[in-house]
């Protein structure tokens, strides 16, 4: 999502936030996990935000990834069922358009190398999360398969998301724009290097003898 977008948007939710912050999450995700809005909605943004809140009391971070957990279900299968019915015609209409040309076009070529595997992982890849829904209903993914492969891909998701702004709450636009620009894969990998370091300079601090 646009970085002014998203500074225009946060500057009218901000002050609603502790009121209405579970409805704005639901909103929010519901929004980014449907084709036609996913690149305007700031549901990661919201999400961070919400479960940095619930680090200082005034949410609960439970509440919080049940509630991405329901919206992220409910705009995922809105999407299957419009790519069921409707998702060869969506794409002969928006062809020309080309931020929808190009997410279809990755989200059709993760389909054909990796197949039902692009469901439980397309979620963390930045820029084709939001068409997936609608390739596997336009492919003929049947629905029973594609909510087995979507459930642990959302859980996942949500949880890694409500973990991150729950502790580094405070580091959530840097986050979310690394989210964006780089993806989830090189922000997994950061955090895996880090954690191997502090735990080798921990181990190596505990073997060293007393003076």
């Amino acid at each position: 999502m646009n970085g002014t977008v998203v500074d225009d948007v946060l500057k009218w939710l901000m002050p609603l936030f502790l009121d209405w912050g579970y409805l704005i999450v639901f909103a929010g995700v519901a929004l980014e996990s449907f084709f036609l809005t996913g690149w305007i909605a700031p549901g990661t943004t919201v999400v961070l935000i919400a479960s940095f809140y619930s680090a200082h009391g005034a949410m609960n971070v439970y509440m919080v990834w049940a509630t991405v957990v329901v919206s992220a279900l409910l705009g995922d299968n809105l999407g299957f069922l419009i790519g069921r019915r409707m998702g060869r015609e969506l794409e002969d209409r928006y062809r020309g358009k080309p931020r929808f040309s190009r997410g279809m076009g990755r989200v059709r070529r993760f389909f054909s190398r990796y197949g039902a595997a692009t469901v439980l992982f397309g979620r963390l890849l930045s820029g084709v999360d939001a068409f997936i829904p609608l390739a596997a209903g336009s492919g003929g993914m049947p629905r029973a398969k594609y909510v087995l492969y979507d459930v642990p891909a959302i859980v996942l998701w949500s949880g890694l998301l409500c973990a991150l702004g729950y502790f580094l709450g405070e580091n959530w636009r840097a986050i979310d724009r690394f989210i964006g620009s780089l993806g989830w894969g090189l922000l997994l990998g950061v955090i895996l290097v880090s954690l191997v370091v502090l735990a080798v300079k921990r181990g190596r601090g505990k073997s060293r003898p007393a003076a």
